[in-house]
Order: C-alpha cells, then sequence, then structure tokens
C-alpha cells in the first residue's frame, strides 16, 4: 500500500466496492426478494460487476500485479455463475434446423410482441407472415407463444394459420382478454394430441400467467408449462430515460427511482410466481418441460427456484453468450427451456432474428 501512489489509492478501494458488489450478486439466487429484495438488484448487475472486476485485473496487471488477484479471485469464486451465462456444450449441426429427428421433440418458444413490431401501437400485425415463416423452418412439435394474439375470423385467425403453416394442428389457447373481434394472451401449439391442459390461477398479472398442456405422443404423455413471468412494465419514458438521462439532478433521481420501483414489484411478484410454478409442477406424475419468458436473468432468483434439479438446454448445448431479449433494456438471457431428466437433450439454439423484442428458442428433446 505504501507503493502506491494516491490514485492507485482511489482504484485500489473502488475495487474492493465494486468485488463486494460482486460477490453480493452470486447471493441473488438464494434469497428471496420477498424478504431481501436488494440483492436482486445485484443479481441483475451481474454482468456490468464482472465486466467493470475485469478491466480493474487489466489495471492491476500494468500497475502492480499482485492486487490483481482481488478481482481475479472474486470471478474464480462465482465461476459457476458466469456457466450460467455463457454455454461451452454444444454446436447446431449444419442442416439440423428443417429436420429434426422424428424421436425427439422439438420445442420452440417465443414471445412474439403480438405480431407487431416493438413499441409497434396500431393493431397490424407487421411481423406474422416472417414469424411464421420461420417457425415453419424449424418444423417445431411443440410452440410455447407468449403475448399471443388472433382475430377471431378471417386471414388473422392464427389457431388456423399455424395448422395449416406449420402443421401444429392441436391447440391450447388462454385469453388474457377477448370480445367478439380478436382475442390476446398466450398459446401452446402441437403436432401431437393435447389430452388435458390448464393454469395457474395464482399470481396472473394480465398477460404474465402459466399456462400447461398435456401431450401424448404415440402412447408417452409428458406435460408443457408455457411461462410469461412478471414484466418489469417499463413504459415509455422509462426506456427514454434508459437512452438519454436527463439533463437535471432532478428528474434523474426521479426516473431512477420510479425504475427502481418497478423493479422492486417486478422481482416480488416472479418470486411468488416462480414459487407456485414450483409447488406445482412438484405435483406432475409426468415428465415435463418447462419453457417462455421468465423476464429475469440467469442468477435471479426466480429462475433457479423453478430450474432447481431441472436440465436447463442451454446449460446443456447453448454455446455463446445466451442473449434472448433484444429491446431497449440491457440485453439478457430471459427465455429458457427447461426439463426433468426423463428427457436428454440433443440440441439447443437461439434464433438471432429480431422479428420481436424476443429471440425464438428451441430446442431438440428426446423422451
Amino acid at each position: 500500500m505504501k507503493r502506491l501512489g494516491f490514485i492507485s489509492k482511489v482504484v485500489l478501494a473502488a475495487n474492493v466496492c465494486v468485488v463486494a458488489a460482486l460477490l453480493l450478486s452470486y447471493l441473488a439466487p438464494v434469497i428471496d426478494p420477498r424478504k431481501f429484495w436488494p440483492i436482486a438488484f445485484f443479481g441483475i448487475a451481474y454482468l456490468p460487476l464482472l465486466v467493470i472486476n475485469l478491466l480493474f485485473v487489466v489495471y492491476w496487471l500494468l500497475r502492480d500485479a499482485r492486487f490483481a488477484a482481488i478481482s481475479l479471485l472474486s470471478i474464480l469464486l462465482g465461476w459457476g455463475t458466469l456457466n450460467k451465462h455463457i454455454g461451452f456444450s454444444g454446436k447446431v449441426p449444419e442442416g439440423i434446423v428443417g429436420s429434426p429427428d422424428t424421436s425427439h421433440i422439438r420445442l420452440l418458444t417465443y414471445n412474439v410482441h403480438f405480431f407487431r413490431e416493438f413499441e409497434q401501437e396500431d393493431n397490424e400485425l407487421t411481423i406474422r407472415a416472417e414469424a411464421m415463416q420461420l417457425m415453419d423452418s424449424l418444423s417445431p412439435d411443440v410452440i410455447c407463444i407468449q403475448e399471443y394474439y388472433t382475430r377471431k375470423k378471417g386471414r388473422h385467425k392464427m389457431a388456423k394459420a399455424f395448422e395449416e403453416k406449420v402443421g401444429t394442428r392441436y391447440h391450447v389457447i388462454s385469453p388474457t382478454a377477448q370480445n367478439e373481434y380478436e382475442a390476446y394472451g398466450m398459446a401452446i401449439f402441437s403436432r401431437y394430441p393435447i389430452v388435458a391442459s390448464g393454469r395457474l390461477p395464482a399470481h396472473e398479472y394480465g398477460v404474465n400467467r402459466v399456462i400447461y398442456a398435456d401431450i401424448d405422443k404415440g402412447g408417452k404423455r409428458f406435460r408443457v408449462y408455457n411461462v410469461h413471468l412478471r414484466s418489469i412494465g417499463f413504459q415509455k419514458e422509462d426506456y427514454d430515460f434508459i437512452k438519454s438521462p436527463a439533463k437535471t439532478i432532478e428528474k434523474d433521481a426521479a426516473s431512477t427511482r420510479r425504475i427502481g420501483s418497478r423493479l422492486k414489484q417486478a422481482f416480488a411478484a416472479r418470486s411468488a410466481q416462480a414459487a407456485a410454478l414450483r409447488k406445482h409442477s412438484e405435483q406432475c406424475s409426468t415428465p415435463y418441460i418447462i419453457a417462455g419468458d421468465f423476464n429475469d436473468t440467469p442468477l435471479s432468483y426466480a429462475v433457479n427456484k423453478v430450474a432447481a434439479g431441472l436440465q436447463n438446454a442451454f446449460r446443456e448445448k447453448g454455446r455463446g453468450w445466451g442473449v434472448t431479449y433484444n429491446g431497449d433494456f440491457p440485453n439478457f438471457q430471459i427465455d429458457y427451456i427447461l426439463a426433468t431428466k426423463d428427457f436428454k437433450v440433443h440440441h439447443y439454439q437461439i434464433i438471432k432474428e429480431k422479428l420481436s423484442d424476443h429471440y425464438p428458442v428451441w430446442a431438440d428433446l428426446q423422451l
């Protein structure tokens, strides 16, 4: 310490603070936000904290290598956490996209944003044709759709379009709201017969809900949960602030408090939804898959509560950074495919097509 100049001592103090924040982020998967919500904010900040610690490592290697151990050891301590965000395990073989093995169940989860471009306010289904073409090219056996939208008749009757264009003739639709003309909510489509279905009525927040379908493939039954956990609920003013902060301290403080409050409420709501889903899935007597938009990161309590004891298709066969969201908020992995150990994961892929604010995600699983 005596050999360090004033600037390096200030850097060291900042380094210690950032290391402490990184270590606190490792607690996010195990501390329920309903009991102590501040930890959840450290969890969502994991990736920025990781990058800052790496910069500190570089700084100390150039200045005094011994101090690089402070950040380096904290990063290595969270190696399992890093593995949740980066896939090292697999690679999608060339030519696999359009020709799934008949012994596999190809499941696709996709938040289609009502088949409209992000932030579009009118009711024109601008991405419908491209989204349907993309899904048809994947030849999925089961599709979990979040933010589903349909007209009751005509060419925008989506159940008919899925049957004709994708070949998924069986479906379960859970409308959040509907009238004589249109409806929106969640949906599960399947090539195989759906023998039972339902939804978890507890802790529903509009389009944020959980539905399920029991599917029979050649005499083998399995359940698929379609998940859309509580959204943060950002409004246009929040996205505007994230893109370009206000120029006054008062506006910055007010916007920060508003965004923080929405994040806090969403953390707690997702925690309750995750607990209800966990309880319901543990009572399922058949193999099951849980897929959908969790609206939370791999380091969150909600994701880890649901995923405990299950296979994560991304960790089994994913490769690279697992980013599934491409909207205005910092991009994370928030869409997942989880399965009981009755399944074997063969392939996994995030399709980097910016039609919605989410990328479509698929996996091949063998029961």
